[in-house]
């Protein structure tokens, strides 16, 4: 690997999530000595819309005929604003809903089967950047490796320690529930054909979501700051899903939890210095404007195993490499000619161009499904 070994392991992963695994399967896979690390057990709860897009599969190296858990297919997404509900349909499958405990417990006994060692139910304390190593404590047990790839997540113990987070990163926070519906009970379809139900919020500053997955039920809102609290539009929305009949009358939805995410937008992430590597969350790496995360996760963990797999690199030039390729395939995270200048608009001229993209049929499928939530045709991701 062109990197001294500080025995027993060439590389610790943080974070057992999508990006964690898939990084520590192909590194294992490719005979790199890798540990994990996860707070958690697994399987353990995960709450996310849960859809997954045709790239996803590319780097978790497997087909969803092959996936022998809850898996949705669709082929349809609708999207509600203004009180409007506007309907795509491809003619082919653009997602896979999934559960997410039962995907990332998946994820992570892939990795173990690849030869990852993986220590579920153990915190990172504490990480440290050393001469020739990345020290991390774990509650006074400490071990050293040449690099660390951190995918623990927004508030990963990696980032925290080594990266460089400014204070202007674009932030959203999210609360959503997911409930198991007994069979026969009914899960309040709108529609018998399954696909996610998006909706915007009046001041665009994000959008909800009800989405059906075999016997699950995932609702959820999330929004950047200002204007209306995250509290009160989660349920406004709840209350109109409810006098709609669009959720279940009979079954309690689970209590909704929070969470947050970093967009590449504004203020990005520092994603790679000397002795580590973000990936997914943890590098700020979630979609602009959908927060779709589950790809970005695991397609950042391919290329960083692809380059700490290149024989003869040094751990500086592959963090210089990694940076380059992240600049290159989700952007730089900062502001464009255009985007300042847009940026100038009054917010009133930019919400209705938005509004104007949303109800036009072909925008919205291209900018705002396909380009923004990743939903593409399995021979076009």
């Amino acid at each position: 690997m062109g990197i001294e070994t500080v025995a027993p392991w060439d590389a610790i992963v943080v974070g057992g999530g999508p990006g964690g695994s898939t990084a520590a399967r192909r590194l294992a896979r490719g005979g790199r000595r890798v540990l994990l690390l996860d707070a958690a057990r697994f399987p353990r709860t995960k709450l996310c819309a849960g859809w997954v897009t045709p790239s996803v599969w590319r780097h978790v190296e497997f087909s969803p005929e092959d996936y022998p858990l809850t898996i949705q297919p669709f082929s349809r997404a609708t999207v509600e604003i203004d009180g409007r509900v506007l309907e795509t349909r491809w003619s082919d499958t653009v997602g896979w809903g999934i559960v997410r405990s039962e995907f990332d417990d998946f994820l992570l006994r892939r990795a173990r089967e690849a030869g990852a060692e993986v220590r579920e139910g153990t915190r990172v304390r504490e990480v440290r950047r050393e001469a020739d190593a990345v020290s991390v404590d774990l509650d006074g047990d400490e071990i050293r490796a040449p690099l660390v790839i951190g995918a623990g997540g927004h508030h990963c113990p990696v980032a925290r320690a080594l990266g460089e987070i400014e204070d202007g990163e674009t932030v959203v926070a999210a609360l959503e529930s997911e409930t198991r519906i007994e069979p026969g009970r009914g899960t309040g379809h709108s529609s018998l054909e399954p696909g996610p139900e998006l909706f915007f919020e009046p001041d665009l500053r994000g959008y909800g979501w009800r989405f059906v997955k075999g016997d699950r039920l995932n609702v959820g809102l999330g929004c950047t700051p200002g204007g209306v609290a995250l509290r009160r539009r989660c349920d406004s929305m709840l209350d109109r899903l409810g006098r709609e009949g669009r959720l279940p009358a009979d079954v309690p939805l689970e209590r909704m939890r929070g969470h947050a995410y970093a967009v590449r937008l504004s203020a990005p992430r520092l994603v790679a210095g000397p002795g580590f590597l973000l990936v997914g969350d943890a590098a700020g790496l979630a979609r602009g404007l959908s927060g779709e995360g589950i790809g970005p996760a695991v397609e950042s963990a391919a290329v960083a195993a692809g380059l700490l797999l290149d024989g003869g690199v040094g751990r500086d030039e592959v963090a210089a490499r990694y940076r380059r390729e992240i600049d290159r395939r989700f952007g730089t995270g900062r502001p464009g000619r255009l985007a300042r200048a847009l940026a100038k608009l009054p917010r009133p001229a930019i919400e209705g161009s938005t509004r104007w993209i949303v109800r036009s049929g072909w925008l919205r499928r291209k900018l705002i499904l396909e380009r923004l939530f990743g939903m593409r045709p399995r021979g076009e991701s």
